[in-house]
This record gives C-alpha cells, structure tokens and sequence, in this order.
C-alpha cells in the first residue's frame, strides 16, 4: 500500500465522492489485494462519525473455484442475510464505496463462463433494491480506483512498482495539488458542456470513423449528466473517481449499424477485446470478438435488456487517462479515456423532471430496464460524431474524437 495515496483517497472519496455525513454507516466493497486501502477508507470515515463500517470481501478466485465444482442449483444460492442487507441498507441511507484495482483480475483462475454469469445475475437480483435506489441517485454511492504492485507491472512494464502506478494515478486523480478543488473546478466544465449539448435538443447522434458507422436516437425529455449528481437531501456527490463523461440514455428501440470497441474491457470476469456489435432496432442482433465471445454471449443472455443501450457517453480525448497512452483495464478508468457506449439498465434521473419509478413507464419513453450495465469503450482519434436536432440542424459535436466546444 501506498500510504500518501491512500490518505488522499480516503479523503476524496468520503468527502467529495459520498458527500458522508456523520452517524452513517458505510460498506466498503474490495477484492483481497486492496484490503490495506479499505482499512484506511474505513478508519477515517470512523474519525469522521462513522456509525458503523463494513468492509465487503469480493473474492474472483472463490468464484471461479465456485463455478467449477459446485452443482448448478447451489450457484444461485444467496442466504437471507445478505439478501436482507441491501434492503436495510437503503431504510438505513448507508453510502457505498466499491475500490477499483487492477489485481483482482490479474490472475486467469480456471472457471465455467455460464456458471460465473449465474452466479452474477443471482447478486444483482439480490442487489436489485439497492441497485434501483442507487441507479435513481436517491442514495450516495461511489467507485473509485486504487494501484497494486502486479497491476504496476501489467501496465507500466516489467520491474514497475506501485509507488510507480500510484503517481500514474495520482495525476489523474488531481492528488498532486488542490485535489477537493481539482473535481470541483472540472464538474463546473462538465456542467457547462451538458448546458451547450442541451440547448441542441438532440433527436440522432450518428457516429462515424474507419470502424464504425453508427446512429442511435434520445427521447426529447432526456437531459445530459455529467460529474457530480445530487441527492434528494440536497447533498453533492462524485459516483465515479475519477470521472470525465458525459452521458445520457438513448431509446433503447434506435440503435442502428455497427459500432466496434476502441479498448478491452472485463465482462463476467474475462477481458473481451475488438468486439463489432451489430444493431437493429435498438438490440444487439450479433457480434464478433477477437476475445472473450462466450463471457459476451452469457452477457448478452442475462435478460433482454442485456441486448440493449442504456446509455451513451462522450468523453474528450484530451482527457489525462487519454493522454496517458495507457490502457488499465479497468472499466473505472478506461471509460474514462473514451467515448463508451453501455448495455442494460438506464439512469432514470436523465429524464426532465426525474421522478419516473415504475419499468412499465421508463419503457414507453424508451428507457432500458436490465440486470447488468456494462459499458465499452469506442472513441478514438478518427471518430466523428454527428448531432441532428428535432428541428433538422446538424451540429458536429466531436471531431477525431476531441468536443468542438
């Protein structure tokens, strides 16, 4: 662990990414390797009035281990404390913290794909309370990313350490300076771009570069979102650290052509890359891959919101994790250095007005409803995006992949 960065992290994300309040209580979701980082996170929200903390255990290796010998009827099993919690979680307000590390999916543990996918759709069913309350913004909740020492060496070379990685990170994450203001000061620019994107009232985006040739359409009362997000009780909070997008929903009945991935991505546990998705009508109706078919085909089968957008999200390519160079295979991250596309459940709070509860209503103004939400990378340097407005005008918005505004 390195302990400057973990410092500043806790900092961050208590203060500006879960907007914590004294006398909450906190789950801190983590795999092993970054256990030291969550024990941190965990004492200075206690010296900030936690009430009670949970430090969560995410094990991929006790997964994959699951996946192989257990019989297909116990892959489902959830036993009723944990499906209690979430629920109590919500009546409670407790804030959420998942970190984000590199090691946890360095090791490619032998594993059944159909199995690792049951095994998912049975947590996020168990999930579904909190996920709904989260997906709605009506409580605090947070991603952020931490280094490791293998994760070091995956992406910065052989012989790289995670002091290395963490000064990687640390430019990203503002930590080199004035980092409560940094978020501050970017969320203003993303809030002035969502005004500018706005004000075009955007029927169609087409998306266009030498492996793409894509368009896909927006309900009128959709709204674009972007870095900080509020709650009911009026408290700011970062859901992402970091975070550079800007995203809304489309109708998820419009997507129409191809659209290829520009950067690897985890789904179900295996990194899939060069994936082509094939749309009409709004749903994925085949693809290809250079890797990790089956993951994206158990993916695709989780429910038939799978098949369809949920949302779609502009990022600069000027942005720090861009101009990095580095591919981290974190989706945290990496979403964050392009122009991503995701698969399965909407943000209802992009709607006008918010308030929208019920599937049913979300469908007729062409919101997706799902399980899952996966984004994939698909910006570049060659990519165009093309905006049409209710009224006919055409607007460029993104040219070589960088905001015209």
């Amino acid at each position: 662990m390195v302990k400057e960065y973990a410092d500043k992290l806790a900092n961050l994300v208590l203060i500006k990414g879960l907007a914590f309040k004294k006398g909450q209580c906190l789950q801190v979701v983590t795999a092993p390797e970054s256990y030291e980082y969550a024990r941190v996170l965990a004492e200075r929200a206690y010296e900030m009035g936690a009430k009670f903390v949970y430090i969560d255990i995410s094990d991929h290796r006790l997964d994959a281990k699951r996946s192989l010998v257990q019989e297909k009827e116990d892959l489902a099993f959830i036993p009723s404390f944990l499906k209690a919690l979430p629920s109590e979680m919500v009546d409670e307000d407790w804030a959420r913290v998942r970190l984000d590390s590199g090691e946890a999916r360095i090791d490619n543990y032998d594993s059944n794909g159909d199995n690792i996918a049951l095994i998912s759709k049975a947590r996020s069913e168990a999930n579904k309370v909190y996920s709904y309350k989260s997906m709605r913004h009506d409580i605090a909740w947070n991603v952020a990313v931490c280094p490791g020492p293998r994760w070091a060496e995956q992406i910065l070379g052989k012989g790289s350490t995670e002091e290395d990685l963490a000064e990687v990170l640390s430019k990203i994450m503002g930590f080199d300076g004035d980092y409560l203001r940094y978020w501050d000061e970017l969320d203003m620019r993303n809030k002035e771009r969502c005004r500018i994107l706005d004000s075009l009232d955007i029927k169609t985006l087409h998306y266009k570069s030498s492996v793409t040739d894509f368009y896909v359409s927006y309900n009128r009362k959709r709204t674009f979102q972007g870095g900080a997000r509020t709650i009911s009780d009026g408290r700011v909070y970062f859901p992402n650290l970091p975070t550079e997008e800007i995203f809304t929903c489309p109708d998820m009945n419009t997507a129409e052509g191809h659209i290829k991935t520009t950067r690897p991505v985890d789904v179900l546990g295996t990194m899939c890359e060069d994936i082509v998705f094939n749309f009409e009508k709004g749903r994925v109706v085949s693809f290809s891959a250079k890797k990790g078919s089956e993951a994206l085909e158990s993916l695709l089968n989780t429910d038939e919101g799978a098949r369809r957008l949920g949302e779609t999200a502009f990022v600069d390519q000027n942005s720090p994790i861009c101009r990095s160079g580095l591919v981290f295979g974190s989706i945290l991250v990496d979403e964050n250095a392009s122009c991503h596309i995701a698969l399965g459940a909407s943000y209802p709070d992009v709607l006008k007005g918010g308030g929208v509860a019920d599937e049913k209503t979300l469908e007729k103004l062409g919101l997706n409803s799902s399980l899952v939400h996966v984004d994939f990378m698909v910006g570049s340097d060659d990519m165009t995006i093309t905006a049409e407005s209710f009224d006919g005008r055409k607007t460029v918005i993104m040219e070589k992949g960088v905001f015209t505004f």
